[in-house]
């Protein structure tokens, strides 16, 4: 048993000390964000906001106000910095919210941890006091759309702005004529049924599908495409969706198989013809000269 009051005395300052140190060290909640809030505002308008809102509700995914409080620190770090990570760790929430918003995953935005802690900085000084308006991000000018116009650029009749391959290359959709688009992707008739008015615009403004997001990365859809789209989208919404390409490539096939024996008919027809009446002429001479 320690009798002397000073040795009891360092004991308790060491045991403080190192208690406190253990706090520090392993409690992520003792450092509060320290990134730059402007800094992160034009982060989140340039890369964030076509996604998302912070008081203004879901679009293609969704609301951030209070995320900083929803989450740990470390939870978002994670999955700012690589949520495809997070998705084949089979994080629980990372799940969640794919299945909430039917299956688009957050692209890597390539952010720093700088830049990371910048952005939660920004989203966590936004809380949107009552009577104020919510961030959305810069607001585009409207736009009228023209649904033909969009159907062309879906066909590639019209060609992206920025150098964008067409949808077709990859998609198809209802009213595309034969042959039709590809079988790479789903087909995108109903894509606006899908994420409605709401989410249509923000999705064709970002592209933020795994396999797009690297192609149209540098080649974006300007705002009177991704309008004419939209209405295009709009447009095919009750219609039927197009023919399987099995379907299509088997009825091509009958088509021409029929063309095919068609014009082989007739062409050994005339031969058939033609050498019948040689053997009967024949057949006739000789008859003649017995």
């Amino acid at each position: 048993m320690i009798k002397s009051p000073r040795i009891l005395g360092s004991f308790f300052l060491l045991f403080s000390i190192s208690s406190l140190l253990n706090h520090l060290v392993f409690d992520v909640s003792a450092f509060p964000l320290s990134g730059s809030i402007d800094k992160g505002k034009a982060i989140f308008e340039g890369k964030c906001s076509p996604c998302h809102t912070i008081g203004g509700g879901k679009r293609v995914g969704p609301d951030l106000k209070g995320v900083t409080d929803l989450r740990p620190e470390k939870w978002l770090v994670n999955f700012i910095s690589n949520p495809e990570k997070m998705f084949q760790a089979g994080d629980p929430v990372a799940k969640s919210l794919l299945n909430e918003f039917a299956g688009i995953k957050m692209p890597n935005l390539g952010l720093s941890q700088k830049e990371v802690s910048d952005v939660l900085s920004y989203i966590g000084s936004q809380q949107v006091p009552a009577g104020m308006p919510p961030v959305k991000g810069e607001t585009a000018a409207i736009v009228s759309g023209d649904p033909l116009k969009g159907e062309r650029l879906f066909a590639g009749t019209v060609s992206f702005q920025n150098g964008g391959p067409p949808c077709i290359s990859c998609h198809d959709a209802s009213g595309i004529p034969f042959p039709g688009g590809g079988i790479l992707g789903p087909d995108l008739t109903g894509i606006y049924s899908k994420f409605g008015p709401s989410g249509i615009d923000p999705l064709l403004a970002t592209l933020p599908f795994p396999t797009m997001a690297p192609i149209f990365g540098k080649r974006p859809l300007t705002l009177q495409e991704q309008v004419d789209m939209g209405v295009f989208f709009q447009k095919i919404i009750a219609s039927k969706p197009p023919m399987s390409m099995t379907l299509k490539l088997a009825l091509f096939a009958i088509g021409g198989f029929i063309v095919l024996m068609i014009l082989t008919w007739r062409v050994w027809h005339k031969r058939l013809l033609t050498v019948r009446k040689w053997l009967i002429g024949k057949a006739t001479r000789g008859g003649a000269r017995s």
